[in-house]
């Protein structure tokens, strides 16, 4: 079986658009990893930056100051992470 990777369109409440796209198994063990501390609590200054670099596909190349708001930022990343984890 070959990783296919999936993709969905996600609209902030700020009316921007977004593209999400999957990653392999691997990766996302690996991203889950480095943006977790022991306690699998979700570290937001690793894990944002990884959700922007690996799972925002469209813009490419977003980093975190490129948003004008914390919430948008936020709703944006949590949205990705959520996409990551179930595919939804």
């Amino acid at each position: 079986m070959t990783f296919t990777p999936k993709t969905k369109d996600f609209k902030s409440t700020e009316g921007n658009e977004y593209t999400f796209q999957s990653v392999p198994n691997s990766k996302l063990a690996e991203i889950s990893d480095i943006g977790s501390d022991y306690n699998g609590k979700i570290l937001n200054t690793k894990m944002m930056p990884l959700m922007l670099e690996h799972v925002v596909v469209v813009p490419n190349g977003l980093k975190m100051d490129d948003f004008d708001t914390w919430t948008e930022l936020e709703e944006v990343t949590n949205a990705a992470f959520r996409f990551l984890r179930t595919g939804k």
